[in-house]
């Protein structure tokens, strides 16, 4: 297995991210960008959820969801780049796995919690404050392990 993730590392994507004096911190920073996007629309399906600004309709924010999967779309496109360029030690780190895991945690969470907003009645009960206090947590580990892998040989 180690093999087929040199053989990723020396793939001319993965080239470009490793060697080159501007790709990592270009595929880094629209990392980021979408990062920002995903993780803070989805928050705030969260938030609204667990009750704050109550006066806005939580069918209200349901448009938004298809900005956090433009968001999402350019996470997977730079976080697949930036695999690429270490893509050997990646596969061994815990901290990155860990973020994987949790990223598939939290993308299900939030994805019950948007099919509540947008096809729900609007109502909202204890079990998706629940839901989403979960899905806020499973963000919060996410981008917490996804900031570790830089730390963790």
């Amino acid at each position: 297995m180690h093999e087929f993730f040199l053989m990723l590392e020396n793939t001319s994507l993965g080239l470009l991210v490793s060697s080159t004096i501007w790709g990592y911190p270009i595929f880094l920073s629209f990392h980021a960008i979408g990062m920002g996007i995903v993780v803070g629309i989805s928050v705030m399906f969260a938030l609204r959820v667990m009750g704050v600004a109550y006066a806005v309709p939580v069918s209200a924010i349901a448009p938004y969801w298809r900005l956090a999967i433009a968001g999402f779309i350019v996470n997977l496109l730079s976080g697949t780049a930036l695999f690429f360029g270490s893509a050997s030690t990646l596969a061994e780190n815990w901290a990155f796995l860990s973020k994987i895991g949790m990223l598939i945690v939290s993308l299900f969470l939030t994805y019950q919690m948007v099919r509540v907003c947008i096809h729900g009645t609007g109502e909202v009960t204890r079990g998706h404050v629940i839901l989403a206090s979960t899905a806020l947590a499973s963000w919060v580990l996410t981008v917490i392990f996804g900031r570790l892998i830089g730390y963790i040989f």
